[in-house]
């Protein structure tokens, strides 16, 4: 389907700008806890890191909640409409699934950017009896943004979408396509692990998720922008 220049510009600059933002998350998100990445798997050392580092933690999910999520909700529908002519249906779906990702994915980055930066300023000055109900509630909201929203309901219906829009970018752009669908598979490994608890799957999967998919993001955005 033909597409307004103007239109595809626009698309292309927010995927660009959305990698731009991953890709600066996890950057902010590591120096508030001076590069040590194993502290986001242990709540109780990521609690105690202190004030200063809760302001790292909430810009990073901000710029986290931009970058992997609301700022692609354009490239999907533009998606949809390049494979507008598919009549089987199947892009339907696969676009669901894409825009349900995103505002799951949202919405979990929206919960941690809130709960956790507060939890982490009100442990600095807590006492210690209370500290322990602090690292308790830090761990609930890790359980409901992260084990839930963002481990397995938004990983598997993200996967649909980057495995099934991939097929169709294959015959157009085979390498875009491949990189499309890998990023699929990461975030099945992501689903599979969190699902399991099979804590090296899932780590394999966001790992690898979190690099490849704003490179995703910003060559698809040139790409646009090159009227291709």
């Amino acid at each position: 389907m033909s597409l307004d220049k103007t239109y595809q510009n626009v698309v292309g600059e927010l995927a660009i700008v959305a990698g731009v933002f991953a890709l600066l998350s996890l950057v902010v998100g590591l120096m508030g806890v001076n590069w040590d990445f194993e502290v986001f798997s242990d709540p109780s050392a990521l609690i105690a890191s202190g004030a200063t580092a809760a302001g790292f933690i909430r810009w990073s999910y901000w710029l986290n909640m931009l970058g992997n999520y609301l700022l692609l909700m354009p490239l999907a529908l533009l998606l949809y409409r390049w494979v507008g002519s598919d009549k089987s249906g199947f892009s339907q779906i696969f676009t669901a699934g894409g825009l349900i990702y995103m505002l799951l994915g949202a919405a979990g980055s929206a919960i941690f950017a809130g709960a956790w930066p507060f939890l982490m300023e009100q442990y600095e000055i807590a006492a210690a009896a209370q500290q322990q109900a602090l690292v308790l509630d830090f761990q609930v909201v890790n359980t409901i943004a992260g084990e839930g929203l963002h481990g397995v309901l938004q990983n598997l219906v993200g996967a649909v979408w980057f495995l099934g829009m991939g097929s169709y970018l294959r015959s157009k752009f085979n390498g875009l396509g491949i990189v499309s669908m890998i990023v699929g598979v990461f975030l099945l490994l992501n689903t599979l692990g969190n699902m399991f608890n099979i804590e090296a799957l899932s780590l394999i999967g966001l790992t690898a998720n979190i690099l490849v998919g704003p490179i995703w993001s910003i060559c698809i955005g040139v790409m646009l922008m090159r009227g291709k």
